[in-house]
């Protein structure tokens, strides 16, 4: 049986992806990510936030900066985790994966899933919902950051044999659920927009807003 993803990103993958990326303009902090533009954009107000693969917190650095929120962040990198904290200190930081999340019940009122999903085990989608959803407060913000083609498939991950890149609509699953509404969706290409209409190059921010309330209005169609 193939190993799982999981073992391999938090065993030596998740230390090696931190270091090809580390000295980038993007992990140095020198720049807002599109993520964060998206969230000013929008107008959220963040008061608790966690980020799903965080890396060594950049995001949550800006998220800080911006919205002077408390901020928390998983990572199944080590090398990541302890760079973020050296660099971040005044950030949560923990290694810890996204189908098990180390956090109480309704703990954020937003989570997100900073680009990484597509590289999750196919079994383990099912429990990351869940977590989510268990940590995120009701009228609490869903955002996910991740490859958005047409449809669903997978590439061979071109730094480790036997891992594939699952590219799919990750907000799928949330939306079946009528807790969870669509709020914005910002769609972008990863070279800017020289490769718009390339489907491996495309990445959305997809916004949800989590209402359970709302869900299911009481007998919509009586005539009493």
């Amino acid at each position: 049986m193939r190993e799982e993803q999981k073992k391999i990103f938090t065993a030596v993958e998740g230390d090696r992806w931190f270091a090809r990326n580390a000295d980038s303009e993007e992990y140095r902090s020198l720049s807002k990510d599109k993520l964060v533009e998206v969230m000013e954009h929008i107008e959220l107000t963040p008061k608790k936030v966690l980020e799903v693969g965080c890396s060594s917190g950049h995001n949550l650095h800006w998220i800080q900066q911006v919205f002077q929120a408390e901020c928390y962040g998983i990572d199944p990198s080590k090398d990541a985790i302890q760079a973020g904290q050296e660099a971040y200190p005044a950030l949560s930081l923990q290694v810890a994966t996204a189908e098990s999340l180390p956090f109480d019940d309704h703990s954020f009122d937003t989570l997100i899933f900073g680009f990484c999903l597509y590289l999750c085990d196919r079994r383990d989608l099912f429990k990351i919902a869940h977590e989510a959803d268990r940590c995120l407060k009701n009228h609490g913000t869903l955002i996910i950051k991740d490859f958005y083609p047409p449809f669903a498939y997978k590439n061979t991950y071109a730094h480790c044999d036997g891992v594939y890149s699952y590219k799919m609509d990750y907000s799928q699953m949330f939306r079946w659920n009528p807790e969870y509404a669509e709020v914005a969706n910002v769609v972008y290409s990863l070279d800017g927009f020289r490769n718009r209409d390339i489907p491996d190059e495309k990445v959305a921010i997809v916004v949800l807003r989590k209402n359970t309330q709302s869900a299911y209005p009481q007998s919509p169609f009586s005539s009493d």
